[in-house]
């Protein structure tokens, strides 16, 4: 797993005034949870928080360093705001290295499928993977290589390749990604074309009007 270092500073509980200030001069407010300490209020800069989610995501281990003391660490909630995603508030929860922890990692396609050329689709069914190891042992990612896979070929999780010592959760027959072949769209029957010339209906001839009666003679 990538790791990587921010700074933070501590900061005390106060008003929600004083938690907006913080975020006008740059920080976001932040919790530090650990087994063995209190839980510590702290503070980090925005920049850095943006800086380690666009190069690595979520998945890294992050060295906080508060004073002279470092505190290994991984995100365990980022609340943001309704409006532009920003960072409203992240929980840090700190870890033992010596000790192993359950994550889920990102599972990431690479390449460019055979089958895929020959016109099917890419599809991928599972998208992390659920492990158990030390945090200095896990992989930030988990890359397929999909260069080789032909039409009806699949990719099940007990075909991907984990460093020694991780444990694997995921259900080993889990479908990770496969190539399948498109869906052909049935089409409708169109529907029978109009007769050119309707059918007239031949009506029975009527019967023949009764005769009229005779005229009565004139008396004279």
């Amino acid at each position: 797993m990538k790791r990587v270092k921010i700074d933070a500073i501590k900061r005390e509980v106060t008003t929600k005034g004083r938690l907006n200030n913080y975020r006008k001069e740059g920080y976001v407010p932040a919790i530090l949870y650990s087994e063995n300490t209190k839980t510590m209020p702290i503070a980090v800069k925005e920049k850095d928080l943006l800086s380690v989610e666009h190069q690595y995501g979520r998945s890294v281990l992050v060295d906080l360093k508060i004073g002279t003391k470092k505190h290994p660490s991984i995100f365990k909630e980022i609340q943001r705001t309704p409006i532009g995603r920003k960072f409203l508030h992240v929980d840090f929860e700190e870890v033992n290295l010596e000790k192993p922890v359950y994550t889920k990692i990102p599972i990431v396609a690479v390449g460019e499928s055979k089958g895929v050329k020959m016109g099917g689709i890419l599809d991928q069914e599972l998208h992390e993977l659920e492990i158990e190891g030390l945090l200095t042992d896990l992989p930030d990612r988990i890359e397929v290589d999909i260069t080789n896979l032909e039409i009806k070929d699949v990719i099940y999780a007990r075909d991907l390749t984990l460093p020694e010592g991780v444990k694997v959760f995921t259900e080993p027959d889990a479908v990770v990604v496969s190539v399948v072949i498109p869906k052909v769209e049935e089409v409708a029957p169109a529907a029978a074309p109009a007769e050119e010339v309707a059918e007239e209906k031949v009506e029975e001839p009527k019967a023949e009007a009764q005769k009229a009666e005779a005229p009565k003679e004139e008396k004279k």
